[in-house]
């Protein structure tokens, strides 16, 4: 078969099968993947263009390995909903980087994150210094920081005090 009717194959062949794993895979908007999700979808993309463009690569042995890959990110989905040891072991979880007014250090280097970093990302949160924040949290696995400002009630489910005069009446 010619080079060039072969390489055509290939691509539709690789164009459908990554339309396919994509779809049973699932869909997170972009700002919600995790570095785990984005690092398997260059993993995919890598074997999809090996798959349509490795003219002397075996089609089905990289179509197996690339399913196997897929099978595995579906299986790791259902197993890290199923269990928060595993879910925690694989996507982290949240870390306390400021807690009254303080920054704190620890789970900053541990985060590898900087006090520059950290400033820019409060400042992208309102430009709160860390003095008037109760607390600041990163979510490891979406790089998302949370804040809590000073002064704000921390039960927000409570009813309001009881009001002698009710809605329209004097």
């Amino acid at each position: 078969m010619p080079v060039i009717m072969e390489g055509v194959m290939r691509g539709v062949f690789a164009f459908i099968v990554l339309l396919v794993l994509a779809r049973l895979v699932g869909k997170q908007s972009f700002s919600q993947l995790t570095f785990f999700d984005f690092i398997s979808g260059v993993a995919i993309g890598g074997m999809g263009a090996l798959l349509a463009a490795g003219l002397t690569v075996n089609v089905w042995g990289i179509f197996a390995a690339l399913m196997a890959f897929v099978v595995l990110m579906i299986l790791n989905g259902y197993l890290v909903l199923e269990s928060r040891p595993l879910r925690k072991l694989v996507r982290g979880g949240p870390v306390v980087v400021v807690h009254n007014g303080r920054m704190l250090r620890e789970n900053m280097v541990r985060l590898r994150m900087s006090e520059d970093d950290l400033m820019t990302r409060l400042q992208e949160k309102g430009g709160f210094e860390p003095d008037d924040i109760e607390a600041a949290v990163l979510e490891e696995d979406s790089g998302q920081l949370s804040i809590l400002p000073r002064g704000r009630e921390r039960n927000n489910t409570t009813k309001p005090e009881h009001n002698d005069t009710e809605p329209g009446k004097a």
